[in-house]
């Protein structure tokens, strides 16, 4: 009896994974799909951008010594603009007064164009410009320039999220997990997000900072402080960033894992679980642990109302104060 009783909890404990697995490969297969079909609509060389390979200037930007401040980034931008036919360029924070400018350039740059680009950017106030030129495939600067990601992430995070909250219903419909109990007002669950929203947001800061005094530094990915730092693009993408990307996942992550486990596993497997698989699926290893507290205070409301509108509107919440902060404040020197 006992054997049975752990070989059971064993394949409760493993089906979430295994269902996150399924829809990731759905989301690959027909997110695949979806690429191609982005490159033969928005790209004048669809197979180019497919197969292709595109030259990536790297600049680090550090101020001068002199009195006058740099030049703002739009006119740094401009510049390098200006040097070459066909660029797409993107300034990214790295710190306190310092800055990355990233650039894809179409063709091979010339010794005479990087030598401008130098110039210029010393012109502009900027200190030991040194341009550091790479080749790679093409396909990669869909996820990396903002101009390119407004093209291509769309479809794959619609992609995504249809996958999750399909799974999510076939497997609730499959198990049928116990709900969770209890009844709350409509103006109790969106209180109860707005609060989770905040705490949130707090105890990811704070994780965040305990990391930086330990001397684990916690950067984001270059994607997302790409696409920070251009306000199109993330005007563009804020539906998927504020709204499609934290629904699917709160259906699945606790609409399905947490409410599944905590009904045939306890809370204990139910949070660590729900939680871990969440903070995994942001594919950020060294900001692992803040994904996970977050994912845990969602759990947590999402016990405490037995409603997931509550962990939802937080999510949504939570999000929309990640992108509105470079929205109203946007890096400049």
């Amino acid at each position: 009896m006992h054997q049975e009783t752990s070989r059971s909890r064993f394949v409760v404990l493993v089906e979430p994974p295994l269902a996150l697995l399924l829809a990731f490969a759905v989301s690959i297969l027909f997110g695949i799909a979806g690429f191609f079909a982005t490159a033969l609509l928005v790209e004048n060389d669809s197979i180019g951008a497919l197969l292709g390979m595109e030259r990536k200037l790297d600049i680090r930007l550090t101020p001068g010594e002199a009195e006058a401040p740099p030049a703002p980034l739009d006119a740094t931008r401009s510049a390098v603009v200006s040097i070459f036919e066909k660029v797409d360029v993107v300034v990214i924070p790295e710190g306190e007064e310092i800055w990355r400018l990233l650039a894809w350039i179409e063709g091979d740059p010339s010794d005479e164009q990087l030598a401008n680009v130098v110039v210029r950017l010393d012109e502009l106030g900027w200190d030991n410009v040194i341009p550091t030129m790479t080749t790679q495939p093409r396909y990669l600067g869909a996820w990396e320039n903002p101009r390119r990601m407004r093209a291509y992430v769309p479809p794959a995070m619609t992609i995504q999220a249809f996958a999750f909250i399909v799974a999510a219903w076939i497997m609730i419909r499959w198990r049928k997990p116990r709900p969770l109990g209890g009844t709350i007002r409509p103006a109790a669950v969106f209180a109860w997000g707005l609060g989770s929203a905040v705490a949130a947001f707090l105890a990811s800061t704070l994780v965040g900072g305990g990391l930086h005094l330990t001397g684990w530094e916690v950067e984001e990915q270059a994607w997302i402080r790409a696409l920070m730092a251009d306000r199109s693009a993330l005007l563009v993408l804020m539906p998927w960033l504020v709204l499609f990307g934290p629904v699917s996942e709160e259906v699945f992550f606790r609409g399905y894992v947490f409410r599944r486990l905590f009904s045939s596993a306890g809370p204990g497997a139910a949070y660590a679980v729900s939680a871990l698989l969440f903070a995994v699926i942001h594919w950020h290893p060294v900001g692992l642990p803040m994904y996970a507290v977050i994912g845990l205070v969602f759990c947590w409301v999402y016990r405490r109302t037995g409603n997931l509108w509550a962990p939802v509107v937080g999510h949504v919440v939570y999000n929309a104060l990640v992108v509105g902060i470079p929205l109203v404040a946007p890096p400049t020197p």
